[in-house]
């Protein structure tokens, strides 16, 4: 799968490859936008690494990244996230 961010080219950025040999630069979660998550839980559901769960602030049912170190860059979250709510970023080398 690939990142929202694999069309960057930039050598500064930690890259990966994918199985074809493709490069491939990962997105790594920076955070969770509270005001544009409904709380659907959807990122809880596609990530294998426990970086989210659904809380409840201010009355609201919203996602946390609680976990932020064991995200893998897949970006799966991101691609699944309807309200545009969770913010992905390539780390520099």
């Amino acid at each position: 799968m690939k990142s929202c961010c694999s069309e960057l080219e930039d050598a500064a950025y930690y890259q990966g490859e994918t199985k074809s040999g493709e490069k491939w630069i990962p997105a790594f979660i920076e955070y969770v936008d509270k005001e544009k998550c409904n709380g659907c839980g959807m990122c809880v559901k596609v990530c294998s690494r426990g970086v989210y769960e659904i809380r409840e602030s201010n009355g609201k049912k919203i996602s946390v990244a609680v976990n932020p170190g064991n995200c893998v860059g897949d970006g799966s979250c991101h691609i699944v996230c309807k309200p545009n709510a969770i913010k992905c970023a390539p780390k520099k080398m």
